[in-house]
């Protein structure tokens, strides 16, 4: 018995090492490895700009001006704001534009951004339909940038990159680390292949590749599933920036990743059935060992604790490893406390931030098994 506890406690370790470690380590080694480069030209099709929008009435008139102020033809490009069932003054200001050609869709009622996305871009005319969110301010060639990937035949997806805005305050610096590390992943998975996941915030697809998904699912993830189940890559574009404010309380980071989880479990089994269905089989490897197995790290993360603690008694090598568990999530949770005192430890933030994210995670996947979808979604400001 005790051996079944000592191989399953190696196992989530092993894991959780992987989806922590060898895999980005293998992501960077491919890169140096295998270069896929993309065919990047000046090209001008006509492109639909799609703004999600949720009672955004504070932002949205600045979001549609900095939009239609983008180095890109007034006659090649389309804006529509689809607002989600808005309640407050969202869809009155974005018709106050309807002179400039900002056309605005409604959704039926709260129907969530995936579902209301879908039903968006049916009305779409672009060739090329660009997805951002009503707070995300763009570069100025941000547009350009992007639709350059599209003059390679074999580009169906392009996700550009969030800068945030990071306050001084310990989430965001935490959060500022766990992007670095998230961005040296998306740039080496471009070189040697293809993105796991693209930016609800910036990203584009070929129109013709669309496929509308379920409204419980994310389609940060699913845009990049179906354009690779057909034949084409998805890759990052440096160029084309979207800059956001970063989360400043854990608690708002929490209510998010809950969210996140919920949606990534669902997806699980509809991704990997997609890829398999579709013989990808060297994209399925990258999205079980990028995404879903770190949407499932809080598993292994858990296993590891509890069958160190069950081999405890009998080892010390074991209950010094259980001790340092409970040292690191005791740190964790120490700095959720320092951080509502406004204080800061060096590198608490980080374990804080890792530890929530993981408790969250669990916490929305536990949520998605019992039944739970979440097509809607609240904007935190």
């Amino acid at each position: 018995m005790m051996l079944a506890v000592e191989i399953l406690f190696w196992l989530s370790v092993g894991a959780a090492l992987y989806t922590l470690a060898v895999y980005p380590t293998l992501t960077l080694v491919l890169a140096a490895v295998v270069r896929k480069e993309v065919d990047k030209k000046a090209i001008e099709p006509r492109v639909s700009f799609i703004i999600a929008a949720y009672n955004e009435e504070a932002a949205i008139a600045e979001k549609i001006k900095q939009t239609l102020e983008l180095d890109y033809p007034r006659d090649r490009l389309e804006v529509i704001v689809a607002s989600d069932g808005s309640t407050d003054r969202t869809d009155e200001i974005v018709e106050s534009f309807a002179d400039q050609g900002v056309r605005l869709f409604r959704g039926k009622g709260r129907e969530g951004k995936t579902g209301m996305l879908n039903r968006a871009v049916a009305t779409a005319t672009g060739e090329i339909v660009i997805f951002s969110d009503a707070t995300g301010v763009y570069s100025s060639q941000a547009i350009r940038e992007l639709v350059a990937n599209f003059h390679d035949a074999r580009i169906g997806c392009v996700t550009g990159k969030v800068a945030y805005r990071y306050g001084e305050d310990s989430t965001s610096q935490a959060f500022k680390g766990y992007q670095r590390f998230a961005v040296a992943v998306r740039r080496a998975e471009t070189r040697f292949g293809s993105q796991t996941s693209v930016s609800g915030s910036i990203h584009a697809i070929r129109r013709s590749l669309y496929q509308p998904a379920n409204p419980a699912f994310s389609l940060d993830v699913v845009d990049a599933v179906h354009a690779v189940s057909q034949g084409y890559r998805v890759v990052y574009e440096t160029e084309a920036v979207s800059v956001e404010e970063s989360r400043t309380s854990m608690m708002d980071e929490f209510r998010c990743r809950v969210r996140i989880g919920v949606r990534a479990t669902s997806s699980v089994l509809y991704i990997v059935g997609q890829l398999i269905g579709h013989r990808r089989f060297g994209y399925a490897f990258q999205m079980i060992s990028h995404k879903i197995m770190r949407w499932w790290l809080w598993c292994f993360l858990l296993l590891a604790l509890v069958t160190s603690i069950a081999l405890a008694w009998d080892s010390p090598f074991y209950a010094a490893v259980a001790a340092l568990q409970g040292l690191f999530y005791l740190t964790g949770l120490m700095g959720c406390l320092a951080s509502r005192l406004k204080t800061s430890v060096p590198l608490v933030p980080t374990i804080t931030l890792f530890v929530a994210a993981n408790a969250a995670m669990a916490c929305g996947a536990i949520k998605a098994l019992a039944g739970k979808r979440m097509s809607a979604w609240e904007p935190v400001r």
